[in-house]
């Protein structure tokens, strides 16, 4: 709260992290070989968009969502309904890499559209070093939506911020941080590529933008009171529906709310088909 961000460590299980990391590493490798035969361009940006779009296609993307630690450290923050928004992002820094778009100078999230009550959580997928870590601003989301002018601060106001280079970051760490701090990227390493997944969380009882809205969300937990609304079966807790009868919901809503009865793994017969 005081500082605008965290780091945690080991808070995605392992086999889920490395199910990512050979994801990466597959494509990363097939678009490099690509780019080598001159069938596509290289482009890191470009690059990342699509792969981030395959992670997002296999089961390990939702088992993600789920971790257990990352969700219970989630709730404290959101709440117990939490969700996660659409728009995720790889960002690959890359040495030969010249494309401002990945090195991003001090800026606020809340400019670009994402509401003060997210928080993003980039989860890394190698070591940094000084050069292309991440530099926070502690503090900064206390000082409410800081005045942007061409996509940086307004220098008008010469406003003063001391950064902090987040390099002691390892691969497999969480970076969680408020949409209102300032940070920026420290830069590029002469040698090491540095690769991290940022996803978006909020609560579904909080107010969301426009561009939230537009880029829609999954749910990942319901809380209790809105679990008792499903049981009831609307929100306008209309009486004695279960009454004398089966106190539950949906199959289809197994995983999201705890007073499902259903034991049928539906990911199971899934597979059976695929």
């Amino acid at each position: 709260m005081n500082n605008g961000y965290v780091i945690i460590s080991d808070a995605v299980d392992k086999k889920i992290f490395n199910e990512i990391i050979k994801i990466f590493e597959k494509s990363f490798k097939k678009l490099k070989i690509l780019s080598r035969n001159k069938k596509i361009k290289e482009d890191y940006e470009l690059w990342g968009i699509i792969i981030v779009k395959i992670i997002e296609k296999n089961k390990v993307y939702k088992k993600f969502l789920r971790s257990t630690k990352l969700i219970s450290f989630l709730k404290t923050l959101l709440g117990p309904d939490v969700c996660a928004l659409g728009y995720n992002s790889i960002w690959i820094n890359n040495p030969t890499n010249k494309n401002p778009v990945l090195k991003k100078t001090p800026h606020v999230d809340a400019w670009t559209g994402t509401s003060e009550n997210t928080i993003f959580v980039k989860l890394f997928l190698t070591d940094v070093d000084k050069f292309n870590s991440v530099t926070m601003y502690p503090g900064t989301n206390l000082q409410g939506l800081l005045p942007v002018k061409s996509r940086t601060i307004d220098k008008n106001l010469n406003l003063k911020f001391t950064g902090i280079n987040l390099d002691n970051i390892k691969k497999g760490d969480l970076l969680i941080w408020h949409a209102l701090t300032l940070h920026s990227t420290t830069g590029h390493s002469a040698k090491k590529q540095r690769v991290s997944f940022t996803t978006r969380f909020t609560s579904t009882e909080s107010k969301f933008s426009s561009q939230e809205r537009a880029l829609g969300y999954e749910t990942v937990t319901v809380g209790p009171l809105n679990q008792i609304k499903r049981i009831i079966g609307n929100d306008n807790l209309q009486p004695l529906r279960t009454y004398g009868g089966h106190v539950g919901s949906d199959k289809r809503l197994k995983d999201l709310y705890d007073l499902s009865n259903y034991n049928d793994d539906i990911e199971k017969y899934i597979s059976l088909l695929e």
